[in-house]
């Protein structure tokens, strides 16, 4: 046989035998345990608004055979959790009941947590299973204020401590209190005729009315490091200063106004994106909302600004912008968070809450309870 034909004869012989291998392989019939979703490492997301969203696991059936779950925080599965699923090739659950399951696994389930799940074929007493993992994380969206039916958006930022805070994408709209307690003030909204930006920019709120309690009741609230509710939902609460300066320095204290401020609503807008969605608007402030003809303030020196109240009175040892530092208490006082039109940046400030001489009224954003 020349070298020719031998080469010949070897080509042909790997087509054949790789043809055979692939037939072969196609003919295979698999019998063990095979899941399908979730896929391996997926992450899985759980509104915590939306309850009964469905969770759906699914794997390939078998004939005469029988499937359970198991769910556990280690793949050793020593202490699982164990749905039995009967023939069927899937389960689902609601957002709530699988919420609640991977809590009974781990407790303190609260934001984001790796969790390992086998699925155990049982084909006439010959076991088969299959272990895959997945990440799950609680998430909001938005939700619905139950005190009058208004519809939030929220976001959710992971900060470096690794610490998670939900916070309201929109200024709140409320107008009366979660218990449905009429507000000391009247509700003041943003000005003309709108209809969008008076949306944006929601309702203008003394701090006092902010807290719902006194100054040295915020003070001790501040001290304790205990959550003001104040004005917020049931659920959420007032930021507190050092909740504001956590986001702050996520966001970056310099530039990070860049992407939480919308362009559509400032007037220098070169350098802004909104990339966090947060939709900062200019809102200004109104000095004193019990006074009659009071108008809205929407510049402080010629500067278009916005302002958030915090939970957190004016104390001595607070560092805040440009220099002011208080060295003592000051019931008159308390502190916001901050942005103007010319700068990037994101200010920690103190503002007067002194009824009927100067007792500005800025917009709300709450944060979930953990």
């Amino acid at each position: 046989m020349t070298m020719k034909r031998i080469g010949y004869f070897l080509l042909f012989s790997v087509i054949f035998l790789f043809s055979a291998c692939e037939q072969k392989i196609e003919y295979v019939d698999p019998t063990w345990a095979q899941p399908i979703l979730p896929a391996k490492g997926a992450s899985i997301k759980i509104d915590y608004f939306q309850p009964d969203e469905t969770v759906l696991f699914s794997w390939i059936p078998r004939p005469n055979s029988t499937y359970k779950l198991y769910f556990d925080l280690n793949m050793d599965f020593r202490n699982p959790r164990v749905v039995e699923a009967g023939a069927r090739d899937s389960f689902s659950m609601s957002s709530r009941d699988f919420l609640a399951m991977l809590r009974e696994v781990y407790p303190e389930f609260s934001t984001t947590k790796r969790f390992f799940w086998k699925l155990e074929q049982n084909t006439g007493g010959e076991i088969s299973i299959s272990r895959r993992y997945f990440d799950a994380f609680i998430y909001i969206e938005r939700f619905v204020d139950a005190r009058d039916g208004e519809t939030y958006e929220a976001r959710q930022f992971t900060l470096s401590d690794g610490s998670v805070v939900t916070i309201m994408a929109e200024n709140l709209r409320a107008k009366v209190y979660a218990d449905g307690t009429e507000l000391p003030s009247p509700y003041r909204g943003g000005p003309g005729d709108d209809p969008v930006y008076i949306s944006r920019v929601g309702g203008y709120y003394p701090w006092a009315t902010a807290v719902r309690m006194t100054w040295e009741e915020a003070r001790q609230a501040t001290l304790d490091g205990v959550p003001v509710q104040g004005i917020c939902p049931d659920g959420w609460h007032l930021p507190s200063l050092a909740e504001f300066d956590k986001l702050r320095q996520y966001w970056g204290p310099n530039d990070g106004a860049n992407k939480i401020k919308d362009p559509a609503w400032w007037r220098t807008t070169g350098t802004l994106t909104n990339s966090e969605k947060m939709n900062i608007v200019i809102s200004g402030y109104y000095w004193d909302v019990d006074t009659p003809g009071t108008t809205l303030g929407w510049n402080e020196s010629g500067n278009p600004v916005a302002r958030f109240w915090s939970s957190t009175p004016y104390l001595a040892g607070l560092q805040l912008a440009w220099g002011e530092n208080p060295t003592a208490d000051n019931p008159e006082k308390a502190t916001h968070l901050s942005f103007y039109d010319n700068s990037q940046g994101i200010h920690l400030q103190g503002g007067p809450i002194v009824p009927g001489v100067q007792n500005n009224c800025y917009p709300i954003r709450c944060i979930m309870n953990e």
